[in-house]
C-alpha cells in the first residue's frame, strides 16, 4: 500500500460515491476523501498535502476556472488531476480541459491500478525533485560552518532591504560584527577550536536576533544583520544583546584563556538619507573599524554628518544569566 492521499470532486453525487468506492478498492491509498465543493478543494490543498485529484467530470459541467488556478500555482501545477467519466464525451472534455488522465468510471481495477500507480509514481518522483533542488539551493545560500546565510544571501537580501526602504521610507540598519583577536586564537588553539568558536558566536547571534533579522556571516570572522523597518537606536538594542550573549558563550568556553569578544558597527539607512547597498556597508565598517580602535569589544554607530557616536564600551566584567531579550 502506498501512502497517498486521493481527494475526490465532482457534482454529480453518484458518481463521485462510485468513484470513492472505485478508489478504495485498489488499495493505494491512505486515505480517499470527497469534498463537497471547489472552495473546500482549495482549503484542502492550503493545509494539507494531496496525491491526487480524481474528478467525477459532467458532460454538462461549466465551472472549470479552478483548473485554470491549479496550474498556474507552482506548489499545484504538478499534481495528477485525473478525470472519471462513463462516456466518451465526457472522457475527451476532461483531457481538453487540461486533466492528465481521463479514465472511464466502468475500467477494469487492474487498468485502473496501473494508471493510478503510474501517476503517483511520477508525482512522488517530481516531489523528490522539489526537495532536492530545495535543498541545494539551501546550500546555495547557507554557510555550512555557522548555518548562516552566506555572502550570496547578504549580497542579495541588503539589496532587496534598501528597495524596500526607498519604496516604503521605512528605515533600514545594518550590523558588522567581528571576532576580537580570532586570529591570535587561532594560531594558540587551533582551526578546530577556532571554527567551534565561529559556530558558538554564530549561535549566540542567531539566538539574539528577531525572526525578522537577517543574520549572514560575511566572511572570515565577521558576520552581518540586516534589520528591515528597524532605526540605530533600535539597532544597538539588538547590538547590546549580542555582547551579553557572546560575554556568556565566553564564560562557557573557560578551558581557553582568551575572552571571547566582539565589536560591532552600525549604520542605518533611511529614505532621507542614502538608501545605496554600498554605501550602508561601507558606514557600518567605518563604524566597525572605530570600535576596534577605541579598544575592541563595543560597538559604534555611524551618523551622517556626525561620524561616530553612541560608543558603549563592553570591557567591564559581564552580568551572569541574563534573560533573552533583556
Amino acid at each position: 500500500m502506498m501512502h497517498a492521499t486521493a481527494l475526490v470532486i465532482g457534482a454529480d453525487p453518484g458518481k463521485k460515491l462510485q468513484l470513492v468506492k472505485n478508489l478504495s478498492e485498489t488499495k493505494l491509498f491512505d486515505r480517499v476523501k470527497p469534498l463537497k465543493t471547489i472552495s473546500a478543494l482549495f482549503q484542502h490543498l492550503k493545509t494539507k498535502s494531496a496525491d491526487i485529484i480524481c474528478w467525477a467530470i459532467d458532460s454538462k459541467e461549466t465551472q472549470t476556472d479552478w483548473i485554470y488556478r491549479l496550474q498556474k500555482e507552482d506548489q499545484w501545477h504538478d499534481l495528477p488531476l485525473i478525470a472519471f467519466a462513463d462516456n466518451q464525451q465526457s472522457l475527451i472534455k476532461g483531457f481538453n480541459l487540461g486533466a492528465s488522465d481521463s479514465i472511464r468510471l466502468s475500467a477494469d481495477p487492474c487498468e485502473l491500478n496501473a494508471r493510478l500507480q503510474g501517476h503517483l509514481k511520477r508525482w512522488q518522483r517530481m516531489l523528490d525533485l522539489r526537495k532536492t533542488k530545495e535543498q541545494l539551493q539551501k546550500m546555495a545560500l547557507t554557510d555550512p560552518l555557522t548555518e548562516l546565510g552566506n555572502r550570496a544571501t547578504f549580497d542579495l537580501s541588503i539589496k532587496q532591504a534598501t528597495a524596500r526602504t526607498q519604496r516604503s521610507g521605512f528605515p533600514v540598519s545594518l550590523l558588522m560584527i567581528d571576532l576580537d583577536h580570532f586570529k591570535q586564537f587561532n594560531d594558540t588553539y587551533g582551526h578546530q577550536a577556532g571554527d567551534n568558536v565561529l559556530r558558538k558566536v554564530a549561535k549566540a547571534i542567531r539566538t539574539s536576533a528577531r525572526d525578522s533579522d537577517i543574520c549572514c556571516r560575511y566572511g572570515g570572522e565577521e558576520f552581518a544583520i540586516i534589520l528591515p523597518d528597524t532605526d540605530a537606536n533600535n539597532a544597538k538594542v539588538l547590538a547590546d544583546r549580542i555582547h551579553r550573549e557572546v560575554a556568556q558563550v565566553s564564560d562557557r568556553m573557560h578551558q581557553f584563556q582568551h575572552q571571547i569578544t566582539v565589536s560591532i558597527g552600525i549604520s542605518c539607512a533611511t529614505l532621507k538619507g542614502t538608501t545605496h547597498p554600498k554605501t550602508l556597508v561601507e558606514e557600518a565598517d567605518r563604524a566597525l573599524y572605530q570600535a576596534k580602535s577605541n579598544g575592541r569589544n563595543r560597538t559604534e554607530t555611524w551618523h551622517l554628518h556626525q561620524h561616530i557616536s553612541n560608543r558603549c564600551d563592553y570591557r567591564y566584567s559581564p552580568v551572569q544569566q541574563l534573560a533573552f531579550g533583556t
